[in-house]
């Protein structure tokens, strides 16, 4: 019995989308030892009164030995993050393409409920009889339809912004366009504030985020959503060019490569968000869009934009990086070695400038931000010659 119990199979399917399970690919085995104690701890356990009913009820109608099973808990997660990548889908507003033009119509999402689907692969795997299973998938809908685009009446573009990230770095673009695809058609009605954080949620793997690299403290580090600061940061720009009000922003504790200093947002879930404010009449629309190795973001409304914009960077000073040294045990005295160069930092004054019929007509301060340099790392000897060690030593003897 125990080699068929290892040998079941489990078939999971979702429409035409199907994966496979073999009890031994997460160790799903008879736990015998846990089986055994079960039996033997029958009658023994609970008050007197229940202990006397069970032995009596177990010689008259007998007693049914519960199976126990054990498994891998990190190998069956394994499977359900494999299969959540796959069947996971966000919802897609129907929006227009800046890229290609025309209206774009909605498309429904859906997400594979994984702590739905454990115990019910768990107990799949205990029934002989169970070879396939459905699996859970909730659908999800998209906030706006082709019905609500012609409803605003929106159809002119105020502002587009284009940055590139490298597509060979699989992680970081999947990122990338996973939070591109949750911000693009998003309608923001006259009034309200769009949240960044809100809108693309928690960057965690549960919500279809990989690990890539990071800045945390100044230093580049892998964590989960690395990528996903480029989005926020096209997006200021999108919004700053279509002159819309900037509610929250942070810069970077680094200067980045896709944006020039004074023009990019970081955003932390739950710490550091990027907003800003529908300050006009009229509803307006982000519109997100990816290539092989671009992504677009722009701001559309219902009538040609009121005015023309300029982001001017100005002051700029460089913040010389420091030298730091440290002791290496390889290198003899006097011996140095810099193990890293070190980059400058800036401190930069970005504006908004607004021109309305060629004339400029407003001047607004958007920020004063500050860089940190990277500092060089400078190894510095501390090994004592050979002559010297044997000078020592004969001196000691």
């Amino acid at each position: 019995w125990r080699p068929e119990y290892r040998d079941r199979r489990l078939r999971l399917y979702y429409g035409d989308v199907t994966f496979s399970l073999a009890a031994g690919q997460i160790d799903y085995d008879l736990d015998v030892e846990a089986t055994v104690d079960d039996a033997v701890g029958f009658g023994r356990r609970g008050s007197p009164w229940d202990r006397l009913k069970n032995v009596v009820v177990a010689r008259w109608a007998g007693y049914h030995i519960p199976v126990r099973a054990r498994y891998n808990e990190s190998k069956l997660a394994a499977r359900l993050e494999e299969w959540r990548e796959a069947i996971d889908r966000p919802p897609r507003n129907a929006s227009f393409s800046l890229l290609e033009g025309g209206v774009v119509p909605q498309e429904q999402g859906r997400k594979l409920e994984t702590e739905t689907l454990r115990p019910l692969v768990l107990q799949a795997l205990r029934r002989r009889e169970t070879a396939n299973l459905p699996l859970p998938v909730r659908p999800l809908y998209p906030e706006v339809t082709v019905a609500d685009l012609r409803q605003t009446g929106i159809r002119d573009i105020w502002s587009s912004f284009t940055t590139a990230f490298n597509p060979a770095d699989a992680n970081r673009s999947s990122n990338l366009r996973l939070s591109a695809r949750r911000i693009n058609g998003y309608l923001l009605y006259p009034g309200r504030v769009f949240s960044f954080n809100q809108v693309v949620g928690p960057r965690d793997r549960e919500h279809g985020f990989k690990e890539a690299l990071e800045i945390v403290d100044g230093e580049f580090v892998p964590g989960i959503g690395g990528g996903v600061c480029q989005v926020s940061s096209t997006l200021y720009n999108a919004v700053l060019l279509a002159n819309l009000a900037v509610v929250e922003r942070a810069n970077h504790s680094r200067p980045l490569g896709y944006v020039g200093l004074g023009r990019d947002a970081t955003v932390a879930y739950g710490t550091l968000d990027f907003k800003f404010l529908n300050d006009t009449d009229v509803p307006v629309m982000i519109l997100a869009e990816t290539t092989k190795d671009k992504l677009t973001i722009g701001i559309v409304g219902p009538r040609p934009p009121a005015a023309a914009v300029d982001i001017v960077a100005t002051d700029r000073q460089v913040i010389p990086p420091a030298v730091v040294k440290k002791q290496d045990p390889e290198l003899y005295l006097g011996e140095t070695k810099v193990d890293r160069q070190g980059k400058p930092g800036y401190e930069v004054t970005t504006f908004r400038v607004i021109y309305v019929s060629g004339r400029e007509i407003k001047r607004e301060l958007l920020a004063k931000d500050r860089y940190l340099p990277e500092n060089t790392i400078v190894k510095v000897g501390v090994r004592l010659p050979p002559f010297v060690q044997n000078k020592n030593e004969a001196e000691k003897q």
